[in-house]
């Protein structure tokens, strides 16, 4: 990675997040919750609209894998969709080999399903999801974004693992997605938290759009955000509308 690029992931202190040790256990605390339920249906509210086999690859946060987005898709395959992990394994942050992955991923998606696709992502992985977005406009018709930031680097407790970590990190995605925010042009649904333990909620709020939704869910954790009801919910809503 490029000397200016490093400086800009790391002049961002995370004594300027306003989120600490206790934020970080709190939010440890919703992910041990999470691991322990991984298994159970999430108890959706009823009435909600079904898809007909459209594809949706989501895509895990920093550090996390497939599993903690298993009960969001699982909730979309029940509700007709046919949703697909990013099989990267662990999301070690925007590095050359993770965006070929999931640009293969998102056109093999597209392939099976015949027609455009829509890339969810759970904090980086939205980030993710925004990028592959504006880089295959004609396989990915909708994004949606959960807890994550609109543009690196953020303020978080993590920042550690991000600084071990940048040495291996994708320059051209860095640069991308650190300067002034520009979205896709496909519909777009972000759902952020002002109870957000990982990422502060305003580093999540994208500029406004006419193709943007950008919804508070209050209670919701970064780290349980896709498993949380109502923004599954929330998602199921904006794909039926979205993904026609």
């Amino acid at each position: 990675m490029s000397r200016s690029v490093q400086h800009s992931l790391a002049v961002w202190p995370q004594r300027e997040s306003g989120l600490g040790m206790r934020s970080a256990l709190t939010e440890t605390a919703r992910f041990a919750r999470l691991s322990a339920f991984r298994n159970r249906p999430v108890p959706l509210p009823g009435g909600l609209p079904h898809g007909h086999g459209q594809g949706v690859l989501v895509v895990p946060g920093f550090l996390t894998s497939d599993m903690t987005t298993a009960r969001l898709r699982r909730s979309l395959d029940a509700l007709g969709y046919r949703a697909e992990g990013w099989r990267g394994g662990p999301n070690l942050g925007p590095r050359t080999k993770a965006i070929d992955n999931l640009k293969e991923r998102v056109a093999a998606l597209a392939d099976a399903t015949g027609g455009k696709i829509a890339v969810a992502g759970v904090s980086l992985g939205g980030v993710f999801a925004r990028e592959i977005a504006k880089m295959m406009p004609d396989k990915v018709g909708a994004v949606v974004t959960l807890c994550s930031p609109v543009r690196l680097p953020v303020p978080t407790p993590l920042a550690p693992f991000v600084w071990a970590l940048q040495r291996w990190f994708d320059d051209d995605l860095v640069a991308a997605a650190s300067g002034e925010p520009v979205m896709p042009t496909q519909p777009m649904l972000a759902v952020y938290s002002r109870d957000d333990g990982i990422v502060q909620w305003q580093a999540c709020v994208p500029p406004p759009g006419e193709n943007v939704r950008a919804i508070d869910l209050p209670g919701a954790g970064h780290t349980t955000i896709g498993s949380n009801p109502m923004a599954q919910a929330l998602v199921a809503q904006f794909l039926a509308d979205a993904l026609p």
